[in-house]
């Protein structure tokens, strides 16, 4: 399809287009104007791992995976409760959406709400109590072993006071004190023992995580291998780097417990000693409570060690979370915004009304421009014929011949052209006799056929308009005239042809109407006599214009074998391709010379697909033919195109 076509195809269809396009625009802006004001700003984190991490291995990995989380947990239900405790009014997750930056380690948190402010509070909130979320869930992982550690340094430094005590008041009298404050101290060590134990157990079962265990297999093993006492070594796992970090601190802490152990299992045998001991020797006693308390106090110093430690390894697991860029008051809400959305409507509605055009126009196989019928008949356009309004006769019955009433009127001249046209295509095989039909009824042959007759006539040539549909007759009711006898009381009787000619004198043509309906119209139609009347018909006029049926029947076809040219009548719009192209083949089936095709009606909201008929109209419509009180030279009133409508045959 060519460019010039998809124009006209717009200028048909704008209507639909612009329709389309002021509903979606209408739609779209009532719909945004509906909607509840919303406020949206937004804020940035940047997130990295620990400095620990940092230095290992696939760190780019590890805090993508972080990043991705942390995406996560910023607006999940813990996080969400916490933030309407601290703000004190209700925020949803919905609220807050949060957005990966590509290619970066940063979080984008885009917040709405109804009121700019608290949009931005909730912003700015979020972060603070993410942060302090996160802090939290970092701290319970080692707030045990803290407090632990703790209680464990309290009753160190109790029993060193004690024992420091007991080193300053060696006597006999204070023995049995003594002894009672050795089996004190000695159960506590016990408890403390007993927890070091636990906690080393629990460690190692923390450990056995991070080393898969061996599948189980029940295949036997070879004949050739010696069975061995020794097992079989675990391979150690491939860890990420945080992992590798937690299982590292997780061997130095059961290390140091070991060593701990090792201490209070030492101070332990310390005091059972001093407690079995019975001698009164105060120099001795205070050897024993010496040496005890020297264990005290390297216990102590441990436990103090493995207390930085744990609080050191806590603040370097925990990841790094930092507002970059606060969030700030919006200006302006994000919605309602009728305008862009009623653009964005009207765009959409003038999208899906376009589709609906084009698809109308794809699915239509009607003939509707001289273009299309030159592709699918090969038939030249001799014509192109506009609508006609109804009217009546002077003589108060039919409607009359258009030509002859308006003579100086665009339709009248397109009759003309049609008739120059036909003289141009009888140069080589000159046309005595005319027949002209359509592919369907009401196509308006009928009116092209008198018109075509009268406009003839008005160029001093013998016209003579035959009736030969004699199946639906329309000649007679359209010039208001009897048909009583026709065409078929001719052909019972060729004698009465001077009787039943009528003499239009006002058109100069001759005219002979149908006559009473025969019962074998087609037999008429293809007999001899036929041919013979057709003869005689040519003695009596320079032309003869024969208006035959249609051709969803038999008789135009007939009669196109006796004829020498066949003129056919399309209706732009409404005449199909298929019953267009098997009359056609019906035709050069019968021998018939197609001489060409004539568009009846074109019409005024059609015509932009010829630009020929707009160059009448305009031409047509000047000072020149009509003047400027609206009269042509005649005298007759010029009428607008909206006064105009179409005119079928009868």
């Amino acid at each position: 399809m060519e460019i010039r076509q998809y124009l006209l195809l717009v200028k048909r269809w704008a209507w639909l287009l612009i329709l389309g396009a002021v509903l979606g625009g209408a739609a779209a802006y009532g719909l945004s104007s509906l909607q509840p004001v919303v406020y949206q700003t937004y804020t940035r984190v940047m997130v990295s791992s620990s400095p620990e991490i940092q230095n290992q291995s696939y760190n780019y990995y590890l805090d993508s995976q972080l990043v991705k989380t942390y995406a996560q947990i910023f607006n999940s239900e813990p996080i969400m409760k916490q933030l309407s405790e601290k703000l004190g009014y209700p925020v949803s997750s919905g609220q807050i959406q949060v957005r990966q930056v590509p290619d970066a380690n940063l979080l984008q948190l885009v917040v709405t709400d109804n009121d700019p402010q608290r949009a931005a509070d909730i912003a700015n909130a979020v972060v603070e109590v993410f942060i302090d979320y996160n802090t939290g869930l970092q701290d319970e992982r080692y707030k045990s072993t803290e407090e632990s550690l703790k209680a464990q340094i309290a009753q160190i430094e109790g029993q060193i006071s004690l024992l420091q005590d007991e080193m300053s008041h060696v006597s006999e009298s204070t023995l049995e004190s003594e002894r009672q404050q050795i089996e004190q101290q000695s159960r506590q060590i016990e408890q403390m023992l007993a927890s070091v134990e636990d906690e080393i157990i629990s460690l190692e079962t923390q450990i056995e995580t991070f080393i898969p265990t061996p599948a189980v297999t029940n295949t036997p093993a070879p004949s050739w291998i010696i069975p061995t006492s020794t097992p079989v070594p675990v391979p150690t796992p491939t860890l990420s780097s945080a992992a590798q970090l937690r299982y590292k601190e997780l061997q130095i802490r059961r290390d140091q417990l070991d060593d701990m152990r090792a201490l209070f299992q030492q101070a332990y045998g310390n005091l059972l000693v001093m407690q079995q001991s019975t001698t009164g020797d105060p120099a001795l006693r205070q050897s024993q409570i010496q040496t005890t308390l020297a264990l005290y106090q390297q216990i102590y110093s441990n436990l103090l060690s493995s207390y930085e430690n744990v609080r050191l390894a806590r603040l370097r697991s925990t990841p790094n979370v930092v507002q970059i860029e606060p969030a700030r008051v919006p200006g302006g809400p994000i919605q309602p915004q009728p305008m862009r959305n009623g653009v964005l409507g009207a765009i959409s509605g003038l999208i899906m009304m376009g589709a609906v055009a084009f698809l109308t126009e794809y699915l239509d196989d009607t003939l509707k421009t001289p273009e299309d019928v030159t592709h699918h008949l090969h038939l030249p356009v001799l014509g192109l014929i506009g609508q006609m309004r109804k009217e009546k006769s002077k003589g108060g019955s039919g409607q009359g011949l258009y030509v002859a009433d308006n003579p100086l009127s665009v339709i009248t001249e397109g009759f003309r052209t049609l008739r120059t046209n036909l003289e141009f295509a009888a140069i080589d095989q000159p046309i005595r006799i005319l027949q002209i039909t359509s592919a369907g009824p009401g196509e308006g042959k009928t009116t092209v056929a008198a018109n075509l007759a009268a406009i003839i006539a008005q160029g001093d040539r013998r016209v003579l308009l035959v009736d030969a549909d004699l199946r639906k007759p329309a000649i007679h009711q359209y010039l208001g005239i009897s048909n009583r006898r026709g065409l078929v009381d001719i052909l019972r009787d060729p004698e009465l042809l001077d009787e039943v000619v009528a003499d239009l004198n006002e058109s100069g043509m001759k005219v002979i109407t149908s006559g009473k309906q025969p019962p074998n119209p087609a037999e008429l139609m293809a007999s001899e006599r036929m041919e013979r009347v057709l003869s005689e018909f040519r003695e009596l006029a320079d032309l003869v214009i024969v208006d035959s049926p249609p051709g969803i029947i038999s008789d135009p076809i007939a009669l196109s074998a006796k004829v020498d040219g066949v003129l056919v009548v399309i209706e732009p719009g409404r005449t199909r391709i298929g019953p267009a192209q098997v009359l056609m083949e019906q035709l050069n089936r019968a021998g018939a010379r197609v001489v060409g095709v004539v568009l009846n009606p074109v019409s005024r909201r059609n015509s932009h697909y010829y630009t020929k008929y707009e160059y009448y109209s305009s031409y047509y419509s000047s000072k020149g033919y009509y003047g400027s009180n609206g009269k042509n030279s005649n005298g007759k009133i010029k009428h607008s195109q909206s006064q105009e409508q179409s005119q079928r045959e009868p």
